[in-house]
């Protein structure tokens, strides 16, 4: 079992690697506490917030789970239901009865056709990993203005901010209407000027090096929040 100390510089650990807590830390997401101390149960980055030390996930697989707020595009259809892509290992169906059209069977070519992005929730996901998605619902809809970008599902809570701050500073620079999606996907509606804004700063997570938010580009995103 490797070691890896903590402390003010961030370190990247891999599962098993034994963490040094010599402040005596609470153990948060990604690390487990033993007789012999912490230990990393994933790839990650080594942080520590409030008194509690954890990891940043390396991995931007994004897992869906009951109730998840998602943004997908049709990627192939049947007569009776739409398939999504919706960044997880596995399509997720959406049955012509849980649109919010009144929709005839073998007509759904009427109302979304492949490559048509829409928000929706996460309805049911079965044991076997099978996900059933829904439009009935608040705000659920068709996407058929602005753009939808791609942050990476371990991106959204820095992209937030705490209370939503960082979130609030972008709406206000840019004018834009933003929705964040549990799975990594932001919906943005505004001009074309504050689209782009809203865009450059995403660009931080979306073009980064790896598929994850790293330690440079959560510094720079964190540099450019200072600034706004």
């Amino acid at each position: 079992m490797n070691e890896v100390y903590s402390g003010a510089q961030e370190r990247l650990v891999i599962p098993g690697d034994r963490i040094e807590n010599s402040g005596g830390l609470a153990a948060g997401s990604g690390i487990l506490k033993t007789n012999d101390g912490l230990v990393a149960t994933q790839l990650g980055h080594v942080m520590e917030n409030n008194g509690v030390i954890y990891l940043q996930a390396s991995n931007s697989t994004y897992i869906p789970r009951s109730g998840d707020l998602v943004i997908g595009f049709v990627n192939s259809m049947r007569s009776n239901l739409w398939m999504f892509d919706i960044g997880g290992p596995f399509e997720a169906l959406l049955p012509m009865s849980l649109s919010p059209w009144n929709t005839q069977y073998g007509d759904l070519e009427e109302h979304m056709i492949v490559g048509d992005y829409a928000l929706l929730r996460v309805q049911e996901v079965d044991s076997q990993h099978g996900v059933v998605c829904t439009m009935k619902g608040i705000g659920l809809r068709k996407i058929s203005t602005g753009v939808v970008e791609n942050i990476g599902s371990n991106s959204t809570k820095l992209f937030i901010g705490v209370d939503g701050s960082n979130l609030q500073k972008i709406k206000q620079q840019s004018g834009c209407r933003i929705t964040v999606a549990d799975n990594g996907r932001i919906w943005v509606e505004g001009s074309d000027k504050g689209i782009s804004e809203v865009r450059n700063i995403s660009a931080y997570f979306s073009k980064s090096d790896t598929p994850y938010p790293n330690l440079k580009s959560i510094k720079n995103f964190n540099e450019k929040m200072e600034e706004l």
